[in-house]
């Protein structure tokens, strides 16, 4: 007999997900362990996360209207 998908699962632990999404470090690779951080680097930390939040906003606005796209499309089929 065939284990079904419930038998599978039935050992993993329940887990919280992230939407397909990549994880965001919880410690920055950009930061510094010692020593004061100049004015420069501040400004392109900043920068650096500003267009990293709008690259992500741009990227789920894409997802959501090509999703839109392909459901009309799908209509159109119809």
């Amino acid at each position: 007999m065939k284990p079904s998908l419930e038998d599978l699962l039935a050992g993993v632990p329940a887990q919280e997900g992230n939407g397909g999404k990549l994880l965001t470090p919880t410690v920055s690779a950009n930061t510094k362990a010692s020593g004061p951080v100049s004015q420069i680097d501040k400004t392109t930390m900043n920068a650096r996360r500003i267009l990293d939040e709008e690259a992500e906003a741009r990227a789920e606005k894409t997802a959501r209207l090509k999703a839109a796209r392909e459901a009309r499309d799908a209509g159109d089929r119809d």
